[in-house]
């Protein structure tokens, strides 16, 4: 067998693997999927950490919260024996919802593709998305950073003036924490809008973002290596 063979022998594999994951893959409208915590203690195991912050909502009293990633796991299709549980690290974008998750008792919602998609946070799914795309990696290397991050989240999607110190979020802790929540707001610093970012949406309790492979590339791809798959047979027949 040539070289050439084996590579594209190689890409029909990759191929079909691709066309496995394109079926499980969720489409580009709602869809349901299953939420859990199944790393066993508090939701925040498994991430950068959280903090401590006061913050007040709508007006209201101080509240405390317990601010950062969520370690928690996703599926698409129905829990089961077999179930194939995808770990995540996600923000929510609700300041006045609960969580409503524990353990690994699964929870249901809605995956929409992207925010532009939601009828919730499409005035503001420009921004949310930039701003995701921009800082959710640097977002994951501290505690600091993610509790930070979770205040830039939920000062976009509730509030509307960027200042953590008006409106209807407010940050009442002052430190660290604030100081690079408004380093993160600074729209300037933002990279262009890039990739979709998806939503969990959830009657009664905090929506969440999920990041997730995008099913119109997959298909692309695997339209391409399927051209190859049959380029291969070609060949063998000669």
């Amino acid at each position: 067998m040539t070289d050439s063979i084996r590579g594209i022998r190689g890409l029909v594999v990759a191929g079909a693997v691709l066309g496995a994951v394109m079926c499980a893959a969720p489409s580009a409208e709602a869809s349901q999927i299953w939420v859990r915590d199944g790393n066993g203690g508090t939701v925040f195991n498994g991430g950068p950490g959280s903090v401590n912050l006061t913050i007040k909502v709508d007006g209201g009293p101080n509240q405390s919260v317990a601010a950062g990633a969520f370690a928690l796991q996703y599926s698409f299709t129905a829990p089961g024996p077999g179930t194939n549980w995808v770990n995540f690290l996600t923000y929510c974008l609700e300041p006045d919802e609960f969580l409503g998750i524990s353990g690994s008792t699964p929870v249901t919602g809605s995956y929409v593709g992207s925010f532009g998609a939601t009828s919730e946070y499409g005035a503001d799914a420009t921004a949310l998305t930039r701003l995701t795309n921009t800082w959710f990696a640097d977002s994951l290397t501290s505690a600091t950073k993610s509790a930070a991050f979770q205040i830039a989240l939920w000062e976009i999607a509730y509030d509307s003036d960027n200042n953590l110190d008006t409106g209807s979020l407010r940050l009442v802790t002052n430190g660290a924490v604030k100081t690079q929540a408004i380093a993160y707001l600074n729209q300037a610093n933002w990279a262009p809008i890039g990739a979709d970012v998806g939503v969990i949406l959830r009657v009664g309790n905090q929506d969440l973002i999920i990041m997730v492979p995008e099913p119109a590339s997959l298909a692309l791809i695997g339209m391409g290596l399927l051209g190859l798959g049959f380029a291969a047979r070609r060949c063998r027949a000669a």
